[in-house]
């Protein structure tokens, strides 16, 4: 039988792959890695673009909403890091930090005047 995960050619009678030791007769699915770093500038991103519709132009609800999907986006790659025990997780986490800052500031300040 031949191993879903490593292409390994084993015995019929084989339960478990000889090479990777993976569960013959179950699909491997490959994870999808994401790159922490990238998503960290992604929230910084957000932040500041949560902050823009306040300054220019009064647009309250962009900003909330903006401001919104940038708490729960920062709040994930601030923690990500940490969490898988990343080596230099300073600038993601700061990246995070920041953009996660611009975006409760631009959520409380929007929510303030929309009330």
């Amino acid at each position: 039988m031949k191993c879903s995960k490593c292409g390994f050619n084993n015995p019929e009678e084989a339960i478990f792959c000889e090479k990777c030791d993976w569960k013959l007769g179950e699909t491997y699915i490959p994870e999808m890695k994401v790159n922490r770093t990238m998503l960290s500038a992604v929230a910084l991103v957000i932040g500041i673009v949560a902050i823009i519709p306040i300054v220019i132009k009064d647009m309250y609800i962009v900003s909330t909403v903006v401001g919104a999907l940038g708490l729960v986006i920062g709040g994930y790659s601030f923690n990500a890091p940490r969490l898988l025990k990343m080596d230099n997780r300073q600038i993601p986490m700061a990246l995070s930090a920041i953009g996660l800052i611009l975006s409760a500031v631009a959520f409380i300040y929007s929510i303030a005047f929309l009330v």
